[in-house]
C-alpha cells in the first residue's frame, strides 16, 4: 500500500468511525420530557425552575409546550405531554380535573395560598366599590363602562367569573366579561392606572401586578370565585414508566408562595424568567436537594 493510498484509507476509516459515533450518540440521547404551560406569571415561574433543575441537576432535557389550559389537561390525559405544573384546585380547574382525572396522575401540591378574584385599583374609593355586589350600582357601572376585563376564554377563572356575573345579577345590570389574555388584561389595567380611570379585572395571586400597582380584591360574599386554591402538578399515566427519575422529582417538587412571588417579580422586571429561575435555584441548594431523587 502506497503512502497516498494509506492516507485515503485512513481518512475513510475516520469518517466512518465519526459517523458511527455520532449515530450512536443520537440513538442514546435522552428523550426530552414535555411539560405543558401557559404564559401566566405564576406558571412561568414554576415551569422554569423545574426545567432548570431537571436539565442541570439531573441531565434530563425538557421541552416546554405552550397550550391553553383546557388543551393541557387533555394532552396530559392522552399522553401527548408528560406533565403540567399549573393545576389550580379545588375550584378553578375542578371541572377539567373531574373530566380527565381517570387518565392522569395527581403529582401533589406544589404550593398553597393561591387566590382568584376581581381586583380594582386602590384609588377607587371603597365607599363606592368594595364588593362584587357594588358593581350593580348604576353609577359604578357607568364609570366601568359595563366591562369586566378578563383573560383567555375557557379558563377556570373565566368560568368562575361567568358564574359570578350570574350570581350577582350583573348580567341584568348590563355587564359583559371581556375575553382577552393575561397580557391584554395587564395592558387594560396599566392604561387605566396611568390616567386614574376605573377598571375591574379578573386576576389571581401570586402575581407581580400587586407589587407593580396598588390594587385590592373586591369582596365576594357569595364565594362565587372560590377561596384559597392549591396548585398541583399532573402527570400522564406513562410518566413514571418512561421517566422514573423525573417522576420522582416532580412528586417532591414543592415551593412556597413567597418563592413564586420572588421569581415572577424578578422575571417580570428582567423579562427573563429563565434567568430568574436559575438565580433562585442556585441561591437555594437545600431546597433543591430535597427535590432530587435519593
Amino acid at each position: 500500500m502506497t503512502i497516498s493510498t494509506f492516507k485515503t484509507f485512513a481518512i475513510k476509516v475516520a469518517m466512518v468511525t465519526t459517523a458511527f459515533g455520532a449515530g450512536l450518540g443520537a440513538a442514546h440521547a435522552a428523550e426530552p420530557l414535555k411539560i405543558a404551560y401557559t404564559n401566566w406569571a405564576d406558571v412561568l415561574a414554576t415551569v422554569h425552575v423545574a426545567k432548570y433543575v431537571l436539565e442541570t441537576k439531573m441531565a434530563q432535557p425538557v421541552k416546554l409546550v405552550n397550550a391553553d389550559i383546557g388543551i393541557q389537561y387533555q394532552s396530559v390525559a392522552r399522553g401527548d405531554v408528560e406533565a403540567m405544573l399549573g393545576g389550580w384546585l379545588p375550584v378553578t380547574h375542578g371541572a377539567y380535573v373531574d373530566k380527565h382525572k381517570a387518565n392522569m396522575e395527581d403529582l401533589g401540591v406544589i404550593y398553597a395560598g393561591g387566590k382568584n378574584g376581581w381586583a380594582v385599583p386602590a384609588y377607587i374609593p371603597e365607599s363606592e366599590l368594595s364588593t362584587i355586589a357594588d358593581l350593580a350600582k348604576p353609577e359604578v357601572r357607568a364609570k366601568l363602562g359595563g366591562t369586566i376585563q378578563g383573560i383567555e376564554p375557557g379558563g377556570g377563572l373565566m368560568r368562575a367569573s361567568e358564574a359570578a356575573i350570574q350570581a350577582y345579577g350583573l348580567n341584568t345590570a348590563g355587564y359583559k366579561l371581556q375575553s382577552s389574555s393575561e397580557a391584554g388584561m395587564l395592558a387594560a389595567v396599566s392604561r387605566a392606572y396611568q390616567s386614574k380611570q376605573w377598571v375591574v379585572a379578573t386576576t389571581w395571586s401570586p402575581h407581580w401586578m400587586f407589587q407593580k400597582w396598588e390594587l385590592r380584591y373586591l369582596k365576594d360574599p357569595k364565594g362565587s370565585l372560590g377561596g384559597e386554591e392549591q396548585v398541583h402538578g399532573f402527570g400522564s399515566k406513562q410518566l413514571a414508566g418512561k421517566f422514573p427519575k423525573a417522576h420522582a422529582f416532580l412528586k417532591s417538587f414543592k415551593m412556597d408562595l413567597r418563592d413564586i412571588e420572588l421569581i415572577q417579580n424578578e422575571g417580570q422586571a428582567s423579562n427573563n424568567y429563565e434567568a430568574a429561575a436559575r438565580k433562585f435555584v442556585e441561591a437555594n441548594p437545600d431546597k433543591v436537594k430535597a427535590w432530587l431523587p435519593k
